[in-house]
């Protein structure tokens, strides 16, 4: 191989790894594990997500270890359902992902038949374990009600908690 083309591939990679990262900024990711009542794996399990409001669907086939994971969401409300022959039926009505958020929900399956349906109605809100990142959502309505000085958009950034724009004082002597 050439220094010419191990270079462009080294190039390449790096534009990928950098593209990826940029990704996770702007979507979010759902994880977990799926377990039965002793708390092993339970693989093959069918997990899909779905958004009402957007008519989005994602299904994914748990491995070996029982582990799924959905990458590069778009922000907003889903609903997570698990079902697996042998099993009752998981649904969790109500999970809100974020800007930026990677979460983990391990759904925990109760045996029964898949006719009978598990809903879980009220939950531990979601925390993001995997990163210290924050994220915000500015509408369409913000946008055009919000006033802007001279209509600068970038000035909206200062609505997301954790950002200052102080320029006072820096902690430098």
């Amino acid at each position: 191989m050439t220094k010419w083309a191990a270079g462009l591939l080294l190039f390449l990679a790096a534009g990928c790894v950098r593209m990826s990262a940029q990704g996770e900024a702007v979507a979010a990711r759902l994880s977990g594990t799926v377990l039965d009542p002793q708390q092993t794996p339970v693989s093959r399990a069918r997990v899909t997500l779905a958004s009402p409001e957007t008519g989005f669907i994602r299904q994914f086939l748990t491995g070996e270890e029982g582990s799924y994971s959905f990458i590069a969401l778009p922000p907003g409300r889903y609903q997570l359902k698990v079902e697996k022959e042998g099993f009752s039926t998981y649904m969790r009505p109500e999970v809100v992902l974020t800007v930026g958020q990677a979460t983990n929900v391990d759904p925990a399956l109760e045996m029964g038949v898949m006719t009978q349906v598990l809903e879980v109605a009220a939950d531990a809100p979601l925390l993001n374990f995997g990163n210290a990142n924050l994220g915000a959502e500015v509408s369409s309505k913000q946008l055009v009600e919000l006033p802007l000085n001279i209509r600068n958009v970038y000035n909206l950034v200062e609505l997301s908690s954790g950002v200052g724009n102080n320029t006072e004082y820096q902690g430098l002597t």
